[in-house]
């Protein structure tokens, strides 16, 4: 702490607080005058996060040490602001108020005397890159399929460009409503440049405006209006593309490959696939369905429209995966329309990667699920959707965990704020008993959206991997409420209530999932789980049915340690023969 009075500090506590960097920013606010006052009236005392968590969140049930890292992210946003601070406005400031890396505690200290320097906040590029963000919708129509999906097809045509490297859809939306500069989105996802506009549709009326801007400094580089018909909005789409390659001076010998939709000159088609996009995305069972009928509403209009038919594929397949619906009824359903999208466009990379993981899931056939995981990676070189899946479907179940690593890191790199992608990645860590690097990744999720039960199942992992069992099933039991029961939650708590002797909670467990399937289709992991921590016999019943019944979840058998007490049984070698999936001897430590 430097020699100015308390008076002084306080006065440019007060100072900072007031600026354009922090005006808007309340929660930061709140945190930098409760660390300052704090440090100020306890000069002795080293702040914790303890203190800092129950102080500022627990009255707004915001924080569990166990769960979130509620702190830790704001902590590190206050440093971001009030660099941002010292950078303009306070630039003269003779008094430098500090939050150190690694620390609660702030510093204060002199203008005059120098720091070692930060490290820089633009990151240096080796090849041009660039975010696309959701364009603002302005027609009267408040949904907005037609302006995100218009996002959508921008992404996709500059995705097809040679030597740009473009951020994948989640990353993109995650950032929808959340007014950030442009230098800060280019900190946060790493990329030089940040295309944004606005889409307006009335009749037959088009209206698009871009504009280019440049991440390092925040100025545009480049803007243009569009005022054409909607028969014109592929043309629209393709010229965008191509005006962005040519700024970035990036290659242009492979331009974008033209819609179906638009040679085939039905807007109403394309209309109906942009709404299929849209439920797509919103990743829940009634969402699904909705999709798969607006894809079949497009393709009912062209029937050679390979895109309505990959879509109805990925729709499908995440119904059976989730086990949304019964694999048995969703994937055929899904191959069926990956193959009518590849009898039409055999490059057509989602069916390729339905196919593939049909392969893998499905029928068990690892060799041939990679063949086509393949195919679509040098049609798709820079799709993120194939290299998650091919880390998830094939590489992981095999036990190739380095090679599942790289792939997702790839998938990183396109898609840095998927939850998906952290989850993912945490999950092949944890599967190689790397539990600390494991905690990191779900952290990392659960930084982004609090309620990821993927990622809580997964921390509750860590903490069981540990013998921290209490901890664990704060995790499942969060991870529970918010999924709507699923039974990857259910099964994984009543687990843990069996490791730690509830057994009568774990039962009460068996009894929910009976009532369950009374009105849907439950997975019969649950049961595995939970006939698993109870040490009940009856957990080989429940994992013959698994077969019988195409349960994706087999696929980590070999992988997954939950299984290690049934390695040595030979049920479970027959088991695992039956499935295709390797035999591994595990050291019984974990790391982390």
């Amino acid at each position: 702490m430097c020699s100015q009075p308390t008076g002084q500090i306080r006065t440019q506590l007060q100072k900072v607080l007031a600026s354009t960097a922090f005006a808007n920013a309340e929660r930061m606010r709140r945190f930098l005058e409760f660390v300052v006052e704090h440090t100020l009236s306890s000069p002795n005392e080293h702040l914790k996060e303890i203190i800092i968590g129950i102080e500022l969140y627990a009255g707004h049930g915001e924080f569990d040490p166990r769960i979130t890292a509620v702190v830790r992210v704001d902590a590190s946003r206050v440093r971001t602001k009030l660099r941002e601070y010292y950078l303009s406005e306070g630039a003269a400031d003779p008094l430098v108020i500090d939050l150190p890396k690694g620390s609660y505690t702030p510093v204060f200290r002199e203008a005059s005397i120098q720091v070692d320097p930060p490290r820089p906040t633009t990151a240096s590029f080796t090849e041009p890159s660039i975010v696309v963000l959701p364009f603002s919708n302005l027609s009267p129509d408040p949904e907005a399929y037609f302006s995100d999906g218009l996002t959508e097809e921008i992404i996709h045509a500059l995705s097809s460009i040679r030597g740009l490297r473009v951020v994948a859809r989640t990353s993109a939306f995650a950032l929808k409503h959340r007014n950030a500069d442009v230098p800060e989105i280019g900190r946060a996802l790493n990329v030089g440049f940040v295309l944004q506009g606005s889409v307006r549709k009335s009749g037959n009326a088009l209206r698009v405006t871009v504009q280019l801007a440049s991440t390092s400094d925040g100025y545009q580089l480049w803007s243009r209006r569009y005022e054409r018909s909607l028969e014109d909005l592929f043309a629209v789409q393709d010229e965008i593309a191509l005006a962005i390659a040519d700024m970035l001076r990036v290659g242009t010998a492979n331009p974008p490959r033209a819609l179906l939709a638009g040679n085939a000159g039905d807007f109403e088609a394309y209309e109906w696939y942009l709404r299929g996009r849209h439920h797509l995305n919103r990743q829940t069972r009634e969402e699904f369905h909705r999709a798969i009928e607006c894809f079949e509403e497009a393709s009912v209009r062209i029937p050679g429209y390979a895109p309505a038919f990959s879509g109805m594929a990925v729709a499908w397949l995440y119904l059976g995966l989730f086990a949304m619906d019964a694999p048995f009824d969703a994937m055929p359903k899904a191959q069926k329309a990956a193959a009518r999208a590849l009898e039409i466009d055999d490059c057509e990379g989602d069916a390729l990667s339905v196919s593939a993981c049909s392969k893998a899931m499905f029928e068990w056939k690892w060799s041939e699920a990679e063949t086509l995981f393949r195919r679509s990676l040098h049609t798709q070189p820079r799709s993120d959707l194939s290299a998650h899946l091919f880390a998830l479907f094939v590489l992981l179940p095999m036990a190739r965990i380095e090679e599942a690593l790289g792939m997702l890191e790839d998938a990183k790199r396109i898609d840095p704020l998927s939850l998906l992608v952290a989850a993912s990645r945490g999950a092949v860590l944890l599967m190689a008993r790397r539990v600390g690097e494991a905690e990191l990744e779900y952290r990392r999720a659960l930084e982004l959206d609090t309620n990821f039960w993927r990622a809580l199942v997964g921390l509750g992992r860590c903490h069981e991997a540990r013998g921290g069992y209490e901890d664990a099933i704060v995790c499942f039991e969060h991870a529970k409420a918010v999924s709507d029961n699923v039974p990857t939650a259910i099964g994984a708590l009543g687990r843990a209530y069996a490791l730690i002797g509830r057994t009568k909670d774990a039962h009460l467990l068996l009894a929910e999932l009976d009532n369950l399937a009374k009105s849907r289709y439950v997975s019969p992991y649950g049961r595995v789980l939970i006939y698993l921590g109870l040490g009940d016999d009856k957990v080989f019943d429940w994992l013959e049915r698994s077969c019988n019944e195409r349960a994706g979840w087999l696929m980590y058998l070999a992988t997954d340690p939950r299984f290690d007490p049934l390695r040595k049984d030979v049920r479970f070698h027959s088991l695992l023969e039956r499935l295709g999936l390797p035999r591994i001897a595990y050291s019984t430590t974990v790391s982390g």
